[in-house]
């Protein structure tokens, strides 16, 4: 593990001292091997600004639950969603917006010890009524069959979701990379619908990434160049501020960072 920090580190050296960058953003999956970015803190360069991107793709994610519930006419207080991956980076604060709009929420993850954490928090949240709600803190991914909106946040190497873990139309929010159903399950399961997380439409005219078109891109790096754009001189890293994630949220309307259609693996769907 240290030896890919001081990769990551070089990397981050090497932009900012000879390609004249100062806003950094931890893509792929070196924001999990860097502890949420907190372990690149003390050895960077004071004039370098590290952000995951994390704090508006977990806004997306609930701005896309939110387009679901309208379109299909759900009512989210009365539905049960399961968040899988409930106290990562991205799943902390979707469970925090989450437990805000819904009142039957099951949240999954790995440690016992970190979903007291997130338990904790939670019920501590001043916005939350407590009244009513009914919450299941688990470690079996197999409640996610008693879900009807699912969003899954993880960076588990292989999809965790199978058929036996999805009830008859469910919802999926897939937000996970590597992705948590696969192309293979959609055709086995065409009453289910999968949704693409984590994209917005692109405003700039020129593509980031080759393998998508040029309309769209990845809200975490939407969030990095919007924060170049602001000027933003901070570090955002470690767990997602609310507060900064939905000043991402008034940049993105200021740019135009506008939540994609639906998609499932890039093809458009209709609810």
């Amino acid at each position: 593990m240290l030896a890919l920090r001081e990769v990551i580190l070089k990397a981050i050296f090497y932009a900012h001292f000879i390609l004249d960058v100062d806003v950094v953003q931890l893509g792929a999956l070196t924001t999990s091997v860097t502890s949420g970015g907190l372990a690149l803190l003390a050895e960077k360069h004071k004039e370098i600004y590290l952000n995951h991107g994390d704090s508006f793709t977990a806004a997306i994610v609930c701005q896309t639950v939110k387009k679901i519930a309208e379109k299909k006419g759900i009512d989210l207080k009365h539905s049960r969603i399961a968040i899988v991956g409930a106290y990562g980076i991205i799943g902390e604060s979707v469970s925090q917006i989450i437990v805000s709009l819904a009142n039957r929420v099951i949240f999954i993850g790995r440690k016992v010890e970190n979903l007291i954490g997130l338990s904790a928090k939670l019920v501590s949240q001043d916005d939350v009524e407590k009244k009513d709600k009914d919450f299941v803190f688990t470690t079996n991914l197999g409640e996610t069959a008693n879900a009807d909106i699912i969003i899954t946040a993880t960076n588990h190497p292989t999809a965790l979701l199978t058929s036996n873990n999805l009830k008859e139309n469910a919802i999926v929010v897939d937000v996970s990379q590597p992705v948590n159903v696969s192309p293979k399950l959609c055709r086995e399961r065409p009453d289910i619908t999968r949704i693409d997380g984590g994209f917005v439409n692109n405003p700039l005219g020129f593509s980031f990434i080759p393998i998508l078109p040029k309309e769209i891109i990845y809200a975490c790096i939407a969030e990095v160049i919007m924060q170049a754009l602001e000027e933003d001189k901070r570090d955002h890293v470690g767990s997602i501020d609310l507060d900064f994630l939905r000043e991402t949220e008034k940049w993105a309307e200021k740019y135009g960072f506008t939540l994609n259609k639906l998609t499932n693996f890039g093809r458009p769907i209709v609810l």
